[in-house]
């Protein structure tokens, strides 16, 4: 089964148990009733700055009546709590349903509008909100609104009490609801639908996306926290103003959604922290507060459209590049003897395009049996992998592995232009050159198959022949991605950047095998892989030349064999056997039983025996074997 973890399994969870032992430890250390007062202040504009986030940072729908419904929000209780005598938590509770049916009434002529219509009629919806509420004074006391709202109360016990401590904690309490509704919404089948109409509109609709339905589900659920924000600020400061429908309130608001980052959830939550106690400390500004905060979202925008969440990720994978290059370092000194002793040979640093790269080279034997090997590795693991073939084919062939950059010993690279297939191929062509190898045999696994695809696709004739394991061949990308994977299995962590313990285990036991003596140095080459490679290297996808491998195969352009391990759990064997080859080993796609993903480490007697047999059939297959439909 797909590995997809709730919150409380993922990454972020230390982190948000610390920010949030840190919040309910506040108001015992710092007594002072004005700080708690803007902490409070904080929360509340968190929950309508993240509700708006799930709209307009993930959603891309430029609702600018989202203020407007934390109004709706305001009054709705004023009305229900002082007009109508209703209990002040109900009323608070029967804000959030009213603010949604509002979102209703606003989705409505904006279900199939696009860009400057949407701002235009959601800007227009707010105004006429406003207008209801000045023209309707006998409810909503007009320009002079509503006063002496109901504060709320527990058995008599008032939460303004006590330096404000009660309202404190029920505002970081609703806060911790809105932030875990947003969550699920998020990770829904609804929140997938919201971000794929954003990303690609059209193809989320021919992919079957209701446009119009998920529209309005979106503004719903972005007003319904929204409106028990305003219902419970409205208990709070017990004023109900049309002041709230002016352009203070929308510039403050949406200055902590792009400021912290839109489409991120957590960034407005810090940006609501930082920029109410900015602008309390502005105060005693006036106008210019609202000037300086308008700045700010230009100056964000302008610069740094990414925003304190950003920020903050970049410092974190800073930290993190950090790390796993002194592990790189540190592997190259003490680990070495140690790596050398598992292949059986001696390691060497070559410089390539992408930096300094470990290499495992075997030398030429005294009888060399045919053509050389060159091995490339998978994704988070290392060239010592391949430790069982050479110690089966060392003796008869020269073998040569190297890590990828930001793998093993060889050092990180630059995100940007190396973790990609392409560069890969570019690092395999530096150590071929550097090494003389003449016409080698290339063995790729997953994510080195692909490399070994592309790096032969360049020039077949120069090489004797391919054999990729854990490998599924692409055509068109994302599309065949799809397809040769089996959705169901832990491959999404791929892409990963940042592992929990818990993903680390499931990843390596799942890619190599599960943990033990034999395969505990493959474990821990997931700690040592510096996390940008796999991210850069499923976000740049596209620029590999997919058509070009596979017509190479279609043509029989190299002689060509697929080792996959029978019960490879990553991998859709009914796909790879469906395609179309040239010279292909023995006519189809070969399958090692119990070889899982990594069938030349699990199996290494069944696999070097395959692998063998491929290597002395190559130099046939090479005269063109029919084409396999």
């Amino acid at each position: 089964m797909r590995y997809d973890p709730p919150f409380h399994r993922a990454n972020g969870l230390v982190p948000a148990l610390i920010a949030l032992a840190a919040l309910i430890a506040f108001p015992l250390f710092v007594d002072a009733s004005y700080h708690r007062h803007v902490m409070i202040l904080a929360f509340v504009f968190a929950i309508v700055a993240a509700s708006w986030d799930l709209s307009f940072g993930y959603g891309g729908l430029f609702n600018f009546a989202h203020v407007a419904l934390f109004a709706v929000g305001v009054y709705a209780y004023g009305i229900l709590a002082k007009s109508l005598g209703v209990n002040p938590w109900l009323a608070v509770l029967l804000a959030g349903p009213i603010a949604m049916a509002f979102a209703a009434l606003v989705a409505l002529p904006a279900l199939r509008l696009d860009g400057i219509y949407i701002i235009l009629v959601t800007i227009a919806f707010s105004q006429l909100l406003f207008q209801v509420v000045i023209s309707q004074s006998s409810v909503t006391g007009g320009t002079s609104g509503m006063v002496t709202l109901p504060a709320l109360s527990i058995f008599g016990y008032r939460l303004t009490s006590d330096g404000r401590i009660g309202y404190y904690y029920a505002a970081l309490a609703l806060l911790v609801a809105a932030l875990a509704f947003l969550h699920l919404v998020i990770r829904s089948r609804l929140g997938r639908a919201i971000v794929a109409l954003k990303e690609n509109k059209h193809y989320a609709v021919a992919r079957g996306v209701g446009e119009a339905r998920t529209r309005l589900l979106t503004l719903m659920a972005s007003a319904l926290f929204t409106g028990l924000a305003g219902g419970f600020y409205g208990s709070y400061v017990r004023v109900a103003s049309p002041d709230i429908f002016g352009l203070g309130s929308l510039t403050l608001i949406l200055s902590m959604l792009l400021v912290g980052g839109a489409g991120t959830l957590w960034g407005p939550v810090v940006a609501a922290v930082a920029l109410t106690i900015l602008s309390e400390a502005m105060a005693g500004l006036g106008p210019w507060r609202n000037v300086i905060s308008g700045a700010l979202i230009i100056a964000v925008m302008a610069f740094y459209p990414g925003g304190l969440w950003g920020m903050i990720q970049e410092v974190r994978e800073a930290s993190a590049a950090l790390l796993s290059g002194f592990r790189a370092r540190r592997r190259r000194g003490v680990r070495r003897a140690e790596r050398e002793a598992r292949l059986g040979v001696t390691e060497r640093m070559l410089r390539t395009r992408a930096g300094l790269v470990a290499v495992a080279d075997s030398g030429a034997p005294e009888r060399p049996e045919g053509p050389p090997v060159l091995l490339i590795h998978g994704n988070s693991a290392c060239k010592e992998a391949f430790l069982h073939q050479f110690a089966a084919f060392r003796g008869r062939r020269r073998l040569v592995a190297f890590d990828l950059p930001g793998h093993g010993a060889s050092a990180n690279a630059d995100p940007e232009a190396h973790y990609n297939v392409p560069a890969y191929a570019d690092v395999a062509e530096d150590v071929m050159a550097a090494l003389g190898l003449e016409a080698p045999f290339v063995l790729g696994w997953s994510l080195g198959g692909y490399v070994a695809l592309e790096l032969t696709a360049r020039n077949p004739a120069a090489f004797s022949g391919l054999a990729i394991t854990g490998t599924s061949p692409l055509n068109i990308v994302p599309d065949d991605f799809a397809r040769g994977y089996d959705a169901k299995s832990h491959v999404v962590l791929a892409g990963k950047q940042y592992f929990t313990g818990e993903e680390r285990r499931r990843f390596a036991a799942d890619a190599t095998a599960p943990l033990s003596p034999e395969s505990a140095f493959m474990h821990a080459n997931i700690d040592r892989t510096d996390g940008r490679a796999r991210a850069y290297m499923i976000s740049r996808l596209g620029v590999t030349d997919w058509p070009r491998q596979m017509r190479m195969l279609r043509e029989g352009a190299i002689p060509f064999t697929v080792l996959n391990g029978a019960d490879d759990p990553f991998l859709d064997h009914a796909y790879i056997a469906g395609l179309r080859y040239g010279a292909i080993w023995r006519g189809a796609p070969q399958d090692i039983p119990e070889g899982r993903h990594a069938p030349f480490f699990n199996r290494p007697g069944a696999f070097n025996d395959s692998l063998a047999a491929f290597m002395s059939a190559a130099p046939g297959l090479r005269k063109g074997a029919p084409v396999r439909t």
